[in-house]
């Protein structure tokens, strides 16, 4: 009986392994990965594929904790949306705001950005603080992002959203707003997106945003999904190769080079 007993426990305890093991498995394998169109970070490259210093960090986490899953291109709000009400929803690249903090569960920061103002060259705007841009006329910005929300909580009135930078920068050159809220580093491939000669426009001398940026979660998934995520992150941070290089520091030195941007676009 004794015997019978122990054989029934061991059998017991192998099987809630195993279940734990499976139920695991398949939450990951479910995970549905969305982002936007934000360049350096996320975007479409000339051959339609999704690229992009986060979306590389991404996939390396991915291939580091095992898991396969397709990376899904949409706008920004929508993005947020689905992310919010899940279920398995991943949406990267994130401004962990405090509007933001308690919809998400979070991984990061696998990156940092700034956002400053751009005028249409030959435009007279000058602006020496942000309370300046108060008074230029409309103000573009790109609709659900850190820094739309941000403008919005100071109590701007005059914020005039677009689906994505591209449209919104291409507001700026045609004259439709007068200041874009935009990112120094992307400013190359948002401007070839939209159809803009990048010499068409100036950057002004006032940063709204400098702030990391993380791979946000629905609050559906476990956290013990956040936790091998993160972990292998930080063994992307940390491991290096023969070279003396971490998978990370690989990854961003490229998308700093304006020469590989030009290769991922044809330029």
């Amino acid at each position: 009986m004794r015997i019978w007993l122990a054989i029934s426990l061991v059998s017991l305890v192998i099987f809630s392994a195993c279940l734990s093991t499976t139920t695991t498995s398949v939450t990951e394998s479910k995970l549905r990965i969305v982002t936007e169109v934000y360049p350096p970070y996320n975007f479409v490259d000339a051959d339609n594929n999704i690229t992009g210093q986060s979306t590389e960090i991404v996939q390396a986490i991915l291939q580091k904790v095992g898991t396969q899953a397709d990376i899904e291109v949409m706008p920004l709000a929508d993005g947020l949306s689905l992310a919010q009400t899940g279920p398995g929803v991943v949406i990267y690249s994130l401004n962990r705001t405090p509007q933001r903090e308690s919809l998400f569960k979070w991984v990061g920061p696998i990156g940092h950005y700034e956002q400053a103002f751009y005028a249409k060259k030959g435009l007279s705007v000058k602006l020496s603080k942000l309370e300046d841009a108060r008074k230029v006329g409309k103000v573009g910005v790109y609709k659900g992002d850190a820094g739309n929300q941000f403008l919005a909580s100071q109590g701007f009135t005059n914020l005039d959203e677009s689906q994505t930078d591209a449209e919104a920068l291409k507001k700026l050159v045609d004259g439709k707003v007068q200041l874009w809220l935009g990112n120094a580093d992307g400013m190359e491939i948002t401007a070839r997106t939209a159809g803009v000669n990048v010499g068409d426009v100036v950057l002004l001398p006032v940063v709204a945003i400098r702030a990391d940026l993380y791979i946000a979660f629905s609050k559906d998934v476990p956290d013990s999904t956040i936790a091998v995520w993160q972990n292998a992150l930080k063994a992307l941070n940390q491991e290096k190769d023969v070279d003396g290089k971490t998978v990370y520091d690989k990854i961003t030195v490229k998308y700093s080079d304006p020469e590989y941007i030009k290769t991922l676009l044809k330029m």
